[in-house]
């Protein structure tokens, strides 16, 4: 008895000194193994507190609603078996499962992902679900849904209490956008890639003036610089280029470049940023790293130079500094910059990342009155439910834009490894907020997904109760056994695709 006590704490225990003796090597490795590790184990912990938030929340609305209406609930569990730990409180066993993928609730007297049909033989008993009005058990299985939806409108609400809105008027921009043609990033294998940025892809340039989208002009930056407006139907932008209005046509099949390893999604931003730079050696934000190549440096450059030109390309901001240099990788580039209202020239040269070692010079930043909206606690939730069903109505199109076949499910759905990442690229570049945000726009997510009409997810058991509650008849028990194992079938069939399509992806996929 005293063994069976102490399990759950002998598997905390090797769980905790497997990651501890992964730090240990990774230490004595080298600094680069201990990173990767760090960053690794980052990974995960984000990823596994979000998605054990959604499922706990989403279980957590069939848990009360079926408790609530005198149902006997048999199981509560967050991960699927095999079990990690368990405890039974009265009629239930509330379990953590070691496949961290999901939960789930077992009600008495429900057919669903167990296949548990020893009870259909019997007849109801009033602890049962079956026995239940029908308007209770559509109740109990909206309830995850509910929840889900709930906790998405409450995040986003708190999260525009916290940190308000920022509006830029388009009047603000008399200087265009900023358009990037390139990005380099670091690929899997640790090797520099570039990538087209979306924006440069769709047609978009450095100076453009927005003028309309679809025909329709509006008055912040931030209304047009949203990639949510690239799937809608016959989506189109008009720009205004040297005096001349310019249509930019978006392609139909461009959600598949959201998750493209060519494409880097950046639209474009405003162009307020001149060409006065500040070498990366001076910089104090503890972004760039000691050993980063600085060629600016090693040509003379100095933090406050303000650069006029590249070779024979006129350079008046940042931005043109950032379209020019990538072109010019391996080369000896002539560079003019104007120090003390005096102009020298300065050999740079660039190796096969064409880094100069320069950051845009802060003080130098143009700036653009922008407004700052705050909210109050309860004038929050109306923003916060507009942000939260922006993101279902995104996902609806975007399921839409799969159906029709303007995109594949496999460059659209995200497997665990797939959301670790942007789980841990959010956490970094936005700290704590972004965590929250994208958990909240995952919360909305799965409350789609689960109100799919598909046998097995809770959308499915919904259509079997509305035909109910319309003919005054249950369908019967074999309909519905075989729609469910259909519907087990289909659903672990796209996980196993999903999984394959992440794993071969992200860690079997060969270097670019």
């Amino acid at each position: 008895m005293s063994n069976t006590k102490n399990q759950p704490f002998i598997r905390l225990g090797i769980i905790v000194g497997t990651i501890l003796l992964a730090l240990l090597i990774g230490r004595l490795i080298g600094p680069e193994a201990y990173e990767w590790i760090t960053t690794f184990l980052k990974a995960v912990g984000l990823v596994l507190l979000g998605i054990t938030l959604l499922v706990t929340i989403h279980e957590l609305g069939h848990f009360l609603t079926a408790k609530w209406f005198g149902m006997r609930v048999e199981a509560f569990s967050i991960g699927f078996p095999p079990k990690l730990f368990s405890v039974t409180r009265g009629e239930t066993d509330y379990q953590i499962g070691a496949t961290p993928l999901g939960g789930y609730v077992k009600i008495s007297g429900i057919i669903d992902e167990s296949m548990d049909t020893q009870h259909i033989e019997e007849e109801p008993q009033p602890w049962e679900f079956r026995a239940k009005p029908v308007w209770q058990r559509l109740i109990v299985m909206t309830g995850g849904v509910i929840m889900n939806v709930l906790l998405g409108i409450f995040i986003f609400s708190m999260l525009k209490f916290a940190f308000g809105e920022r509006f830029t008027p388009m009047e603000e921009l008399q200087n265009g956008v900023a358009v990037r043609k390139t990005v380099k990033t670091e690929n899997k294998c640790g090797d520099i890639v570039e990538k087209t940025t979306l924006g440069y892809y769709l047609g978009f340039r450095t100076g453009d003036k927005l003028v309309s989208y679809k025909g329709e002009s509006f008055p912040y930056f931030e209304d047009y610089n949203t990639p949510a407006l690239l799937i809608e139907e016959d989506a189109y932008f008009e720009v205004d280029r040297n005096g001349e209005r310019v249509r930019i046509d978006v392609p139909p099949k461009v959600l598949d470049k959201f998750n493209n390893d060519s494409i880097e999604v950046y639209l474009f931003s405003m162009r307020n940023y001149p060409s006065q730079i500040l070498l990366s050696k001076d910089d104090t934000s503890g972004i760039v790293k000691d050993d980063i190549v600085r060629p600016a440096d090693k040509a003379g450059l100095r933090s406050g130079d303000v650069i006029t030109q590249i070779n024979d390309t006129p350079i008046r901001y940042y931005e043109d500094l950032l379209n020019t240099i990538p072109e010019l990788a391996n080369q000896q580039v002539a560079v003019t910059a104007s120090r003390a209202d005096s102009l020298m020239n300065f050999t740079v040269s660039l190796d096969s990342t064409s880094k100069m070692g320069i950051l845009p010079y802060p003080d130098a930043i143009v700036d653009v009155n922008s407004e700052i909206q705050k909210y109050g606690f309860f004038s929050s939730f109306p923003k916060g439910l507009e942000s939260a069903f922006n993101v279902l109505s995104l996902n609806a199109k975007g399921f839409g834009q799969i159906i029709q076949g303007n995109a594949s499910a496999g460059n659209s759905v995200m497997g665990p490894l797939a959301i670790a990442k942007v789980y841990l690229d959010r956490f970094l570049q936005y700290g704590w907020g972004g965590f929250w945000e994208l958990t909240a726009s995952l919360s909305m997510i799965l409350a789609f997904v689960n109100i799919l009409p598909i046998p097995a997810l809770d959308g499915g058991h919904v259509v079997f109760l509305l035909i109910e509650a319309i003919t005054r008849k249950e369908p019967s028990t074999k309909i519905r056994i075989i729609a469910q194992q259909i519907g087990m079938f289909i659903l672990l069939g796209l996980m196993v695709l999903v999984i394959f399509n992440d794993f071969f992806t992200h860690l079997l996929g060969t270097c670019a």
